[in-house]
């Protein structure tokens, strides 16, 4: 599938206008341990029928769909929804086990990254195209296309629009004397987080797992080149300079306490909302998607203030890097015994205005425009995301290629970050690592299209 440079941002600014001026086989068991009963209205023949839905979040998201599940009983009552949800950590192992093993959910929640993985090692998901039950003309051609078509097959659709953000604790912020108007680059967000660990060690300035490390350094190698960090001819899309570079500063930064010892916030990898130095304001600034906004609020007492604002950005960028992307993916299960019925599902999860009054942003701002307006009207947008939606698409660097979200290519970059942080490779020696291995690794990648 190939991606254009600008894409997404001609999608994304008719999405944000469009909020500002609105303003597995059904009989299969159930694997996951959090199960509950849901479902709709009156299908053909009044068949009974049971559907598993899959998907992964915190504990907002989780409550706002299996209140959007409880609202499906009203309108096909026949259709039985079982719901399986869990956290981040091992959710993509599981799907992809069930996948291959032919147990997947009937309808399934999935993060970009697995797609090109998973369209090129079998024909797993319906081509919603061809489902005359999914309504797609809500959503922005050009998004479905460049986010979900693989091979001419439209295998999965957006569940919100995603933006790469800072989402800053203000009121943390504000007594700590550190402003949340500043438009960062790398050496001076690495002098404040050197300041503020220097006079209290026991605080850090960023909140980072080693994937929002892996996507702090692809974005300062998209602003070193202008281009992908990978190219879509499964090449290498930087130099070695480019990478001893960024591997140079996540060392010293890692050293200067600007962000919090991987080796204690990766323990709340994919749950960063649940990391103890965040709960209890000990780091006030987090560089994450704007889809985990709400997981990060409500973690904080009521009274403490979120706000967003841009990434880092290099003062010499020759890309913003800034990423706008789908929040997540749905898809339908090509084994599902009842696709008719998980298609009418889907629809009214992403296009019913009832749905979207209940869902809201707990998957980021809506793909959908009536959705959109109808969570606005509900007031079920927080303001946060909406800014962080905002500015991401009025700054979106380049479109990542399907090369560089294919997830095999980006835990190559995630072992050698990690071994930078944990000072047991070299800047130089990561450098090296990471194009050899990146190579060989793009290789095997392309053999297998």
């Amino acid at each position: 599938m190939k991606r254009k440079k600008v894409g997404a941002l001609c999608i994304a600014i008719v999405i944000i206008l469009s909020i500002l001026g609105g303003c597995s086989s059904g009989n299969s068991e159930p694997s996951g341990a959090n199960n509950t009963n849901g479902g709709g209205g009156k299908s053909a023949g009044n068949e009974k029928v049971t559907l598993r839905f899959s998907w992964w979040g915190g504990e907002d998201r989780h409550a706002a769909t299996l209140a959007a599940i409880e609202a499906y009983k009203q309108i096909a009552p026949n259709v039985t929804i079982e719901a399986e949800y869990q956290g981040f950590d091992g959710y993509e192992q599981k799907i992809k086990t069930q996948l291959s093993g032919g147990t997947s959910a009937d309808i399934m929640q999935l993060d970009l990254p697995w797609l090109q993985e998973l369209t090129g090692k079998g024909d797993f998901f319906v081509d919603l195209k061809d489902q005359s039950e999914f309504d797609t003309s809500g959503f922005d051609q050009n998004f479905l296309s460049n986010f979900g078509l693989y091979n001419g097959k439209l295998a999965a659709v957006p569940t919100g629009v995603n933006a790469y953000c800072m989402i800053i604790n203000k009121t943390l912020a504000d007594q700590l004397g550190i402003s949340t108007e500043t438009q960062w680059d790398w050496e001076s967000i690495y002098e404040a987080g050197k300041k503020l660990h220097a006079e209290d060690s026991s605080k850090y300035l960023l909140l980072a797992d080693h994937a929002a490390l892996r996507q702090d350094i692809i974005t300062m190698l998209k602003q070193r080149t202008g281009n992908q960090w990978v190219n879509e001819d499964f090449t290498v899309g930087f130099s070695k300079e480019d990478a001893v570079s960024s591997f140079e500063w996540l060392q010293k930064a890692m050293e200067a306490g600007v962000y919090q010892p991987i080796g204690e916030s990766d323990l709340f990898f994919g749950k960063i909302d649940q990391n103890p130095k965040w709960i209890n304001q000990e780091i006030p600034m987090a560089p994450s998607m704007s889809s985990t906004l709400l997981s990060l609020k409500n973690v904080l007492p009521e009274d403490v203030e979120i706000v967003t604002g841009l990434p880092v950005i290099a003062k010499d960028a020759k890309d913003t890097g800034v990423l706008v992307r789908p929040a997540q993916l749905f898809a339908i299960s090509n084994k599902s015994q009842h696709q008719e019925e998980a298609a009418k599902f889907l629809n009214w999860f992403m296009n019913d205005p009832e749905a979207a009054a209940i869902l809201g942003d707990v998957r980021s701002v809506p793909p959908v425009k009536s959705s959109q307006e109808a969570a606005v009207a509900a007031g079920k947008i927080d303001a946060a995301i909406t800014n962080a939606v905002e500015l991401g698409l009025k700054n979106a660097g380049i479109v990542d290629n399907s090369v560089a979200n294919n997830s095999e290519v980006q835990k190559v970059l995630e072992d050698i970050i990690q071994k930078v942080s944990y000072g047991k490779s070299t800047p130089e020696q990561a450098a090296d690592e990471l194009i050899s291995s990146l190579t060989s690794k793009l290789e095997e990648v392309k053999g297998r299209q």
